[in-house]
């Protein structure tokens, strides 16, 4: 320990003598550590922590791959009836079974109702996860027995924070809940958000409270409908294949109760609904944001990596040119006797302090960097689930990745460094100050530097070229000037009634605005990623068997067609005559009428929606066509659309108004609060933005794949750039007594510029042929995060190689300059 400890303090002061060298490295060891310390916090939070759970790794959720039909809340969710089967029928397997479902809620306290996340839980929920409460108690099966007669809820920590001050007097507190007031009986233990990290809770409310949280519509009973997230817990002892083998039974026996009631259900449909396939995935962790998230993650957790390597060449080649110039040190060292294995550990400790203090810095560009995507990021979902703060994991991260950094860049030049001619360099220190081994192994870390540095300007130009190809790219209605927001009536009690006539008021006082040209509304709001989907049947038109043609569903105001700007190309609009006792009507897009019309003349022909066309309704009118357009996100292709009038609606609920303006739509917000406020000032009103801004948040995704790898580009450049100038100035220095005599016998300065430049041109052309085809095979791994562009694009390739030349050029040309105008007597004088 003391020649460690005597090895550090001669570091130490070997670096205060060198102070240009230690900052370029810690800086450029900052920057690449730095860079992964932030990539991994959100991979991390993101992709692999578990649960504030109890055992989390004993936890399932439930699944089935396969086909149904019905009332579907979203994809892999299933029905209450049947999650009551498998609670009560898992028994020998599961210690036990919770079901879970979120939902936006009003909750009023004290003041101004506000939009929050309530998860709908069983009365298990706590006991079955194993969590515990920070204050009170947790919900109990005693909470969830009578419908509509439990009025009880449990806040998340973070809301407890956020909304009471963290004061134990919130417990028997009562919350105005979607009118309908709640006791506080406990605040759930700090880190628990609930069981989807992609819609964290605020509030946890008994199953049997479901009709004040969704007042809309309730299909407690209906097996047909498909709504919850089901998750268990294995009994001890028991394995994923014993449980999997068990509840396949339980959910076959469901299937056929489905099928008895399931009246619509052709023979076809029983074949393969049958044929479904449960699933208990490794996890019961659900999380939307997972999925959104998890490959642009990786891809720049890739990136990162990259990032550094190019950082550990650019230090390795700082020490092997540091190494060259103590030779006649380490020489001296060893004729008096020190080990080689002693010179290593000089050298790694050398290498380990300035690792872990690029480390110690990286933390804070971690930190920073990370503070900046918040204030960037516009889903505030993502923002309450993941902390730019490092923690324990990530300050273990950086360490053991500040080590293993260490060891890679600096074992090589130790090894170099602990082999030099001892008696050529007590001889003659000029002449060897740096072997031919130095200079080959330095090129030959420039060379690979280019090339990563060539693969991440690639990959930068592919992600922004992908980004430009989205934005520009046309939705088929206007996005620019048009304001949105949205209410939702249903939550403050409104009777359906009176939803439909303050749409309708609502339409008429926000078109009379100062500055709008017209506004209307939309169920579910456009290029939002949200999507309604219906069965339909229409006059003359059948299915082939086992053909989905389903079309997305939405339910407008008057004038939205106008509002929006999406083409009318026959018919009309639907107007304010379109109320509930009128002729039921519809408007369809241009894809519907090519895949139920063929051609024909589909104004005046009727439509229906059910399952079966023998027992389907045909009572909805077509009474225009618009122009296609897309409806859900700018990525997805254009998809068959039914609209239908919401003053037709017998159970409206939330709607997004747009209005159009004459400039910038976000003048507008605050006239459109005062016209809410004066219809009815408890009203929540949320998701005030442009139709602009919501397309920047639908592909936060992409905007922030397409920021970072542009700048982990310029960085990985800039240090290719410099490690390049480094290398040639040193051949430069190394040879200029060759360079001295070449000019006294006669060259010419535009000879000796050409001679230095062509081994500049070899390092970058040895490092761009090396790059350019890995880049083409890499390729493929990205190419599903590719927006209408190849990922082996030759304009792009091309782009990237011709940027990283010139960079290579400048940078080798100022010491290929300065050896232009090396003075011959003095170049013969140089030792």
């Amino acid at each position: 320990m003391e020649r460690v400890a005597s090895d550090i303090k001669f570091v130490l002061r070997s670096f205060a003598k060198s102070p240009l060298f230690v900052v370029v490295a810690l800086l450029s060891l900052a920057l690449g550590i730095g860079a992964n310390s932030a990539i991994f916090s959100l991979l991390d939070q993101v992709l692999l922590r578990s649960w504030p759970v109890k055992d989390p790794q004993q936890l399932v959720a439930f699944d089935y791959h396969g086909t149904i039909s019905g009332f579907i809340w979203n994809m892999h969710t299933f029905s209450y009836p049947m999650y009551k089967e498998f609670r009560d029928g898992s028994k020998e397997w599961m210690e036990g079974v919770v079901a879970r479902f979120d939902a936006p809620v009003d909750v009023g306290w004290k003041g101004a109702a506000e939009r929050k996340n309530a998860e709908l839980v069983s009365g298990n929920y706590f006991a079955v996860l194993g969590v515990g409460t920070a204050i009170g108690r947790p919900l109990t099966p005693d909470d969830d027995k009578v419908k509509n007669a439990e009025p009880y809820v449990v806040l998340s920590y973070g809301y407890w924070q956020k909304r009471f001050g963290g004061s134990a007097a919130v417990l028997n507190q009562v919350l105005d809940v979607n009118h309908r007031p709640m006791t506080v009986v406990g605040v759930a233990q700090r880190g628990f958000r609930g069981t989807d990290a992609g819609a964290p809770a605020d509030l946890f409310v008994p199953m049997a409270m479901k009709p004040v949280i969704t007042p809309n519509w309730d299909e407690m009973e209906n097996r047909l409908a498909y709504w919850l997230n089901i998750i268990g817990r294995l009994k001890p002892g028991v394995s994923r294949q014993q449980a999997l083998a068990g509840m396949t039974m339980l959910y076959r026996r469901a299937q056929l109760e489905d099928l008895k009631v399931n009246v619509q259900a052709t023979p076809r449909f029983r074949q393969e609904y049958l044929k479904n396939a449960f699933m208990l995935p490794g996890t019961g962790l659900l999380s939307s944001i997972r999925d959104q998230f998890s490959t642009p993650l990786i891809v720049l957790m890739a990136m990162v990596g990259t990032l550094l390597l190019i950082a550990c060449g650019n230090v390795a080649n700082l020490l092997v040119a540091r190494a060259a110039t103590r030779q006649k040190e380490i020489a001296i060292r060893l004729s008096l006797g020190a080990t080689k294995r002693a010179i290593i550990r000089l050298v790694l400790i050398e290498s380990l302090l300035l690792s872990l203090a690029g480390g110690a810095l990286g933390l804070l560009v971690a930190a920073w960097s990370g503070s900046l995507l918040m204030r960037l990021l516009p889903l505030e979902t993502f923002s309450q689930v993941v902390s730019t703060t490092p923690d324990r994991r990530v300050l273990l991260f950086t360490f053991v990745l500040s080590v293993a950094t260490a060891v890679i860049f600096g074992l090589t030049p130790a090894l170099q460094i602990a082999k030099p001619n001892v008696l050529g360099t007590l001889k003659n220190e000029s002449r060897s100050v740096a072997g031919g081994g130095q200079v080959a192994l330095r090129k030959g870390m420039v060379a690979a530097q280019i090339s990563l540095s060539l693969l991440l300007l690639i990959g930068a130009g592919l992600f922004a070229r992908s980004l430009y190809n989205l934005l520009e790219s046309s939705p088929g209605m206007q996005t620019q000037n048009i304001l949105e927001f949205s209410v939702d009536p249903s939550l403050g009690g409104y009777s359906d009634q009176r939803t439909r006539q303050l749409f309708h008021g609502l339409q008429q006082d926000l078109a009379a605005l100062p500055g709008a040209l017209s506004a209307s509304g939309a169920n579910n709001p456009m290029l939002a990623d949200d999507e309604s989907m219906r069965t339909t049947q229409a006059e003359g038109f059948r299915a082939k068997e086992g053909e989905d043609v389903t079309p997305d569903t939405n339910e407008v105001l008057p004038d939205f067609f106008s509002t929006v700007e999406i083409p009318l190309l026959e018919g009309r609009e639907f107007t304010e005559h379109d109320t509930l006792g009128a002729p039921k009507v519809a408007i369809v897009n241009q894809s519907f009428v090519d895949t139920y019309f063929h051609g024909r003349n589909p104004l005046g022909r009727h439509i229906g929606f059910g399952g079966r066309p023998e027992t389907t309704k045909l009572d909805m009118e077509i009474v225009g066509v618009i122009k296609d357009a897309r409806s859900r996100t700018l990525k997805d292709k254009v998809r068959r659309q039914v609209y239908t009038p919401v003053l037709q609606d017998e159970k409206p609920s939330t709607l997004t108004f747009y209005i159009r303006t004459a400039g910038d739509g976000n003048g507008m917000a605050r006239l459109a609060r005062r016209v809410v406020r004066q219809r009815d000032a408890g009203l929540p009103i949320y998701d005030v933005k442009t139709i602009a801004t919501q397309i920047r948040e639908t592909h936060y995704a992409d905007r922030l794949i397409t920021m970072l790898s542009i700048a982990f580009g310029f960085l990985a450049t800039l240090l290719a750039a410099i490690g390049l100038y480094g290398v040639t100035a040193f051949s430069v220095a190394r040879r200029t007594r060759e360079l001295g005599i070449r000019m006294a016998l006669g060259a010419q300065r535009a000879q000796v510029l050409r001679m230095v430049m062509k081994e500049v041109l070899l390092l970058a052309a040895i490092g761009i042929c090396a790059a350019l085809p890995v880049a083409i095979g890499l390729g493929r791994f990205i190419q599903s995060q590719l927006f209408e562009l190849k990922a082996s694009d030759p304009g792009i390739l091309c782009a990237a190689t011709a940027l990283l030349a010139i960079v290579a050029l400048a940078a080798g040309y100022i010491p290929a300059f300065r050896a232009t105008r090396i003075d011959p007597m003095d170049a013969l004088r140089w030792e």
